[in-house]
């Protein structure tokens, strides 16, 4: 099997719904988001082994900055790296792709440069942030963000910078795109990706308790007079749904953020318009399934919307992705809640004004 048949074959086992709108996508594009996207799960994978110390991780994670940064460096250190990865713990499917990780590179290495320079720093401080924060982690213990100021930090590094990396690939593709809507993608690019994580998040809430994580701020559930402890342990089933409440208006806010992101694109790129529409309308169902929903915090079940829904999103949208007004009818009916209606404002300025703060090539994740 050549890399590149190996990448193809790779997607869908390490994510279903990525492997979706990923395939409407065609040629050296198609090729560079493919690729893109399986070194986003790379790191992932180091970042979510639950066995590993954290401290392990972000040595794996800053290496890898260096890999992706550096190919003559990579070329000299990769399999020393891939082998260290034999500590990682993970599913399967994930555990082979991070072991076959030059095949991605061989790929990578064959993708045209302006394309490689949208890839690899996006890629790099992904690794990089994800380090930062695994370096304030302690081992065996839940250790949670401080604030929503925290969370947004987090969802940057993690889903963030894939919503720029994405919108400057889109850039190459549509050299002639109005600076209009230009304008309109940089401004929203991030919260489309901050959107998606903090979906992931409130439906993970029980699943990443069980794993010693929580992505939940200790700001909100103290506003709430609850400990960390009462929350995970469920003391107040009213309390917690309102700590929810509050964390899905906020990702509702970053979801019309990524409606406005996908509006940007010419109604004749109709591959694009899926490409964003269907992750963004997955999201908003799930919104939807969580909301005034106690089975989340009830159950480690994961809460996720049914195939039937997948599939009717799959095949009905491709008949109003031309039309703005209609995509717009379509996504304000899935919730169809006036507290959803008016989600809060996106401070994007605010929070790269922090992050202009975080020395990440500082991070020492030793001691």
């Amino acid at each position: 099997m050549d890399d590149w048949t190996y990448c193809v074959q790779t997607l869908p086992k390490v994510s279903r719904t990525f492997a979706l709108n990923i395939s409407v996508l065609r040629g050296e594009f198609h090729r560079s988001i493919l690729t893109a996207y399986l070194f986003c799960r790379t790191v992932d994978t180091v970042e979510d082994a639950a066995k590993l110390d954290p401290k392990i991780k972000a040595r794996l994670l800053m290496e890898f900055s260096r890999l992706i940064e550096d190919r003559d460096y990579r070329e000299k250190n990769l399999a020393a790296w891939i082998g260290e990865c034999t500590a990682v713990d993970g599913t399967p499917n994930d555990l082979d792709l991070l072991h076959q990780v030059l095949r991605v590179f061989n790929v990578f290495d064959s993708l045209p440069k302006n394309h490689q320079d949208q890839i690899i720093p996006s890629v790099s401080k992904m690794a990089k942030g994800m380090a930062f924060f695994q370096s304030r982690f302690q081992f065996g213990e839940i250790t949670p963000l401080k604030n929503i100021q925290d969370l947004e930090e987090y969802c940057y590094f993690v889903a963030g910078v894939v919503g720029e990396m994405l919108c400057n690939l889109f850039f190459q593709k549509l050299p002639h795109l109005s600076e209009t809507a230009r304008n309109t993608m940089r401004q929203n690019a991030v919260s489309f990706g901050l959107g998606l994580q903090m979906t992931n998040i409130s439906k993970d809430i029980i699943a990443d308790r069980d794993r010693g994580w929580s992505y939940i701020p200790r700001s909100i559930i103290s506003e709430k007079g609850l400990t960390i402890d009462e929350f995970h342990s469920g003391t107040s089933m009213d309390k917690n749904l309102q700590i929810l409440e509050g964390l899905l208006s906020k990702t509702n806010g970053h979801l019309h953020d990524a409606l406005k992101f996908t509006l940007a694109i010419p109604r004749t790129e109709m591959a694009l318009r899926l490409f964003c529409i269907w992750p963004l309308w997955m999201a908003v169902k799930t919104v939807a399934v969580l909301h005034n929903n106690p089975e989340l915090l009830n159950s480690n079940a994961q809460v996720k919307i049914s195939r039937s829904t997948v599939k009717r999103i799959l095949f009905g949208t491709p008949f109003i992705a031309w039309s703005n007004n209609l995509l717009k009818y379509s996504f304000a009916n899935i919730i169809n809640d006036s507290a959803f209606q008016n989600p809060p404002a996106f401070d994007l300025e605010g929070l790269k004004s922090r992050l202009e703060k975080i020395a990440l090539d500082t991070v020492n994740p030793i001691t």
